[in-house]
């Protein structure tokens, strides 16, 4: 009862679902009917599609020149540079892509990647105009969720990220589904669920939270 029942659910099967079997547990989440599939590497989402899984599968650093293969799996890339953003519009000029999905992520202080949020307001109005793209979600990482120490610093990305996205609203005409939580975050800040979360490894039950872990239930076992 930790989430609106309204709350989407982006479950991220990377890793090889932190070394379990991504394409078992993504075949599983599919019949439990998780809104969103999220991997890291375009080979992953690829290994998941090949195995036919069908979920709409958000990949977090899709590289330019795996977008063809992108496309021709209909996988939806997160477009977290300049140089991505320029790589997938062009592709999908060329290809004259029709509303393709693509996912905006902005770097409100993990500083790994992400647009800078001073452009979300022109990247929102480029992309109004652009009819081969279409943003399904706008997105960030937390740095620090799991830290209490770190606090303010998660609360200040969280401001960033309401300013930044509303920015890109305003410029876009609507409001893409917006996420921002892993695991802890969904524990720690109910105020930053927005739209949808991501829970990674606490689909196996595990968090850093021991009072949070004896709520979970665990879902695997090592064997030796």
């Amino acid at each position: 009862g930790v989430l609106k029942p309204k709350t989407k659910i982006i479950a991220v099967v990377k890793a090889d679902a932190y070394g379990t079997d991504a394409v078992a547990v993504a075949k599983h989440l599919e019949t439990l009917d998780v809104d969103y599939l999220a991997v890291v590497f375009t080979r992953e989402a690829i290994a998941l599609r090949k195995a036919g899984v069908k979920k709409p599968i958000l990949v977090f650093q899709a590289m330019p020149e795996e977008i063809p293969e992108i496309v021709e799996y209909q996988l939806e890339p997160s477009l977290y540079s300049d140089s991505m953003f320029r790589a997938f519009s062009v592709y999908a000029e060329e290809q004259d892509l029709k509303a393709y999905p693509v996912h905006i992520k902005f770097n409100t202080g993990m500083n790994r990647l992400g647009m800078a949020l001073s452009q979300a307001e022109p990247l929102g109005i480029a992309l109004n105009a652009n009819k081969h793209l279409k943003p399904k979600s706008v997105f960030t990482h937390f740095a620090a969720s799991d830290d209490p120490t770190e606090r303010e610093f998660t609360l200040k990305q969280i401001q960033k990220f309401k300013k930044a996205s509303n920015e890109l609203a305003e410029g876009l005409g609507y409001m893409p589904m917006r996420h921002v939580c892993n695991t802890m975050g969904v524990m720690n800040y109910p105020e930053a669920h927005f739209d949808a979360v991501r829970i990674g490894i606490g689909l196996y039950g595990y968090t850093y939270d021991e009072e949070i872990n004896r709520s979970l239930k665990v879902v695997g076992k090592l064997l030796a």
